[in-house]
């Protein structure tokens, strides 16, 4: 895979130039091309020095697939580089509509490789939950990203807030963990992990199995983003989103 590529996805996600889409730039481009090429984009950045932590779920819910016309969740590299502090405030790019949402978020204590993985085999592999926000660039000036546009260039963009400490799994069941998130004060939204494919864990063994397929595995240390609880909620400068989960506490992200 060229670096051509990979460069011409790094200028995309800056916004520095016109917005072109990987179907037009890779005319007739499948699914799993898509995928090569996003596990490539993540090799590129890991040798430009960034490092490979988890993995995202997007489009686990009913609510988001309808409103974006999808019809299964796709999924996407987590970069140290997008790792952001509660503590700190995070800049949006000019020109690239930003949106957030609440998800929950799964620490792995051991390796998992697909296919044919089920939510059991994924008990034993968790070491804890956390609250989390995901702070997705969803469109370069206006633009609507192809499906195969989203998945080269997944969850590379954009980041996320972890909250603490990490909970243990004992006594907690991820499907009827609750959320609300509040912007600037207002409640916006609420929903339970049953949002997300019925059970976050499903979202890992679903993650764990497509990777699967292109020989990548979920490794002991990752972070896994489960996908949001509610509809994605656009961020401006200035904005200060709350999240709160039943149990696993809560978790906070301002903007600038």
């Amino acid at each position: 895979m060229s670096s051509e590529i990979f460069d011409y996805l790094e200028q995309q996600i800056a916004g520095t130039g016109p917005y072109v889409d990987i179907v037009d730039k890779v005319p007739g481009i499948t699914v799993d091309e898509s995928y090569r090429v996003m596990l490539g984009f993540a090799r590129h950045r890991i040798a430009k020095g960034d490092r490979l932590i988890g993995y995202k779920a997007a489009y686990t819910s009913k609510a988001m697939q309808k409103a974006n016309g999808m019809d299964e969740p796709i999924i996407g590299c987590l970069m140290r580089s997008g790792l952001w502090d509660e503590a700190e405030t995070i800049r949006l790019k000019p020109g690239i509509h930003t949106i957030v949402e609440p998800e929950i978020a799964v620490l792995l204590s051991r390796d998992l490789a697909g296919p044919g993985l089920s939510t059991f085999d994924v008990l034993g592999a968790v070491e804890g939950v956390m609250p989390a926000i995901e702070i997705a660039d969803w469109s370069v000036g206006g633009k609507t990203r192809s499906r195969q546009m989203g998945i080269a260039i997944h969850k590379s963009t954009g980041g996320i807030v972890v909250g603490g400490p990490i909970c243990s799994l004992k006594g907690i069941d991820l499907r009827t963990e609750g959320a609300v998130i509040r912007l600037n004060g207002e409640p916006r939204g609420s929903g339970t992990g049953v949002e997300a494919l019925g059970d976050p864990l499903a979202v890992v063994a679903a993650i764990a199995n497509l990777l699967g397929r292109f020989d990548a595995r979920l490794e002991a240390g990752m972070v896994i983003m489960t996908g949001s609880l509610v509809q994605a909620i656009p961020v401006a400068p200035g904005d200060d989103i709350h999240v709160e989960f039943t149990r696993l506490g809560s978790v906070r992200a301002r903007f600038a």
